[in-house]
């Protein structure tokens, strides 16, 4: 089945309808034109321009492809393309309802340090939380266990958001950590008690590294941590994975820097609410943060240093930031990282950026295949109706591995449920 659109012609259909349709068609060839193209690439922003996706991959991005045969054409004039977003931090596929223990299966109790736990196998690709934050833009994520009890909270992974079984995409991808406040409640009450607990297992585990048959055979001393613990933080010493590690007050960040430096880590600084004040050491250390710019306000002592362009200073100084959705909302809008993105672009970090730091920074930071649109690359992309960090516009059309994804998602069914309820029915159900 073939499906033309000349966009010169109104069509009284959705540009959804056409992407349904056309799935259902499975079309190879997808040209979108007189679109601006975020490419964060070699070639830039382009104010007007055309993208050909054929057989998944991006073919071509010119300023004019002309008439090139294609399964659809969409007509991209006033809207936007840029690479699919990709959420830095979240708990996608591991938790439900934070308020139902039942569907929250991102932490463990009274297990040794946590380092060794891995969630991975939990992980439910056909939560309710998926299609929502993909109809947002969202297209990748890192997925993250948490901790109420240790300073460790164990093995993060990386996932595409297709629905699909097969859709983690990185397992055993960062080792996460708390430090400051959170760290410090967690470790009983004190940061020095937390930094040592953090020391102390990375001096073991490096024990361990260098005496790991005696330790196994029991002919060396007992260590304070499970075998699986001290294997588990073995990447973190080899520098194949990063510590993924909170942090806001400065005073924090330098101390973490220097633990980092002293075991040779690849550090990933979560929060940094104060990071512009040790901008220029994070940036020597080339140490990436992932900062939520809508909790810019001291609502902690930690927090005291908190200004509404952080994201603009510590890119200023050479620090690649990745931004994260609001805390407050959690994994249920980790979607609306673009408009913490519009956030900070409204207090100077520039545009082109504010899109990096919710696509391509994050890809890096994670060492993702994705984050840039160009020829021969995997069509990961969303068409946006407006500017992406305005909060009034939304994704009319979603791509991963060339493949456009469905928009549908719990709230749109309640929506149209109750909206237009079918004949014979009251408040949406059958009388």
């Amino acid at each position: 089945m073939r499906i033309s659109m000349n966009v010169k012609t109104k069509l009284k259909v959705s540009l959804f309808s056409l992407v349904c349709l056309m799935g259902s068609a499975h079309a190879e060839t997808i040209l979108i034109k007189d679109a601006k193209i975020v490419t964060l690439g070699e070639q830039g922003t382009l104010d007007s321009a055309d993208l050909l996706v054929r057989d998944g991959q991006i073919a071509q991005i010119a300023e004019d492809l002309g008439d090139i045969p294609a399964d659809l054409v969409i007509d991209g004039r006033g809207k936007v393309v840029t690479p699919g977003l990709i959420a830095p931090s979240s708990e996608l596929g591991l938790t439900e309802i934070g308020a139902a223990a039942s569907t929250n299966d991102g932490a463990i109790e009274e297990q040794s340090i946590g380092a060794g736990f891995d969630p991975v196998v939990a992980f439910n690709p056909r939560s309710t939380l998926i299609p929502f934050n993909r109809a947002g833009g969202l297209t990748r994520a890192v997925v993250l266990p948490y901790s109420s009890e240790k300073v460790f909270a164990g093995q993060g992974f990386a996932i595409k958001l297709t629905g699909d079984f097969d859709s983690v995409t990185k397992p055993n991808l960062v080792q996460r950590a708390y430090f400051g406040e959170y760290g410090a409640e967690l470790a009983g009450g004190s940061r020095a008690m937390a930094y040592a607990q953090i020391a102390n297992a990375l001096a073991q585990a490096k024990e361990y590294s260098e005496n790991r048959d005696q330790v196994r055979r029991g002919e060396w001393r007992e260590l304070d941590y499970s075998v699986e613990d001290l294997e588990s933080l073995q990447p973190l010493l080899r520098g194949e994975q990063p510590l993924m590690i909170n942090a806001d007050r400065a005073s924090d960040i330098l101390q973490l820097l220097a633990l980092a430096n002293k075991y040779q880590l690849k550090l990933v600084l979560v929060g940094a609410a104060e990071g512009w004040m040790v901008a220029d050491q994070l940036a020597k250390a080339r140490v990436p943060v992932v900062i939520d710019v809508l909790g810019n306000t001291p609502d902690a002592f930690e927090k005291l240093g908190a200004r509404m362009d952080n994201a603009a200073l510590l890119h200023d100084a050479g620090v690649t930031v990745a931004i994260s959705g609001p805390g407050y909302a959690g994994s249920h809008n980790s979607y609306l990282s673009r408009q913490a993105a519009g956030n900070a672009v409204a207090y100077g970090l520039p545009f082109e950026e504010g899109v990096r730091a919710i696509t391509a920074n994050v890809a890096q930071t994670f060492g993702m295949d994705a984050g840039v649109l160009a020829p021969g690359n995997a069509a990961e992309l969303v068409l946006w109706s407006g500017d992406p960090l305005e909060v009034t516009s939304f994704a009319e059309l979603v791509m991963i591995d060339g493949k456009p994804q469905s928009l549908v998602n719990r709230s749109t069914r309640l929506r149209d449920r109750y909206l237009t309820p079918k004949a014979g029915t009251e408040h949406g159900y059958k009388k």
